[in-house]
């Protein structure tokens, strides 16, 4: 895959986690992200949004991941 083809799915998984967030549907991942690494939930929501996404991206998951 390009280098851009791989931004732009990205892009689309950030979106897809920022949606999720803001239903709380992440709020177990949020967590147990915070816990592991030491992040405070809200001071660091971006940092472990991205986290997921990235972990999603790497995984392939993303593509069986819920949004509705």
């Amino acid at each position: 895959m390009s280098n851009q083809h791989n931004e732009k799915e990205f892009e689309k998984i950030m979106q897809e986690v920022e949606l999720l967030d803001q239903q709380g549907k992440l709020e177990a991942e949020v967590h147990t992200v915070s816990e592991t690494y030491g992040l405070h939930e809200d001071d660091d929501r971006n940092a472990i949004l991205f986290f997921i996404a990235e972990n999603l991206f790497e995984s392939g998951v993303h593509e069986d991941y819920d949004t509705v």
